[in-house]
């Protein structure tokens, strides 16, 4: 066996000279985290022509929990204007 090698074989047996790869692993609920709803609160919904409770979404428009029907709008702010509602 050459010298170079059996010094190899010492410092990473088994030829393994990298390092292991080690990944993170993320929970599910994480993953689950809805990332764009705002707020749930009842809507009215033009699917099932009757107020059921929506997910407002911080892009714009709400989806309705019941039919998943999206309904586009602007996007909520999150505090209204001094003056009243704009």
């Amino acid at each position: 066996m050459k010298p170079l090698r059996a010094l190899r074989q010492i410092v990473a047996p088994a030829g393994r000279h990298r390092p292991r790869r080690v990944e993170e692993t993320v929970p599910v609920a994480v993953l689950m985290r809805p990332e764009e709803a705002m707020v749930n609160d009842l809507g009215w919904c033009p699917a099932e022509q009757r107020e059921t409770l929506h997910a407002f979404l911080r892009t714009g428009g709400r989806v309705c929990w019941t039919c998943r029907w999206k309904t586009d709008h602007d996007p909520l702010k999150s505090a209204s204007a001094p003056g009243g509602a704009e």
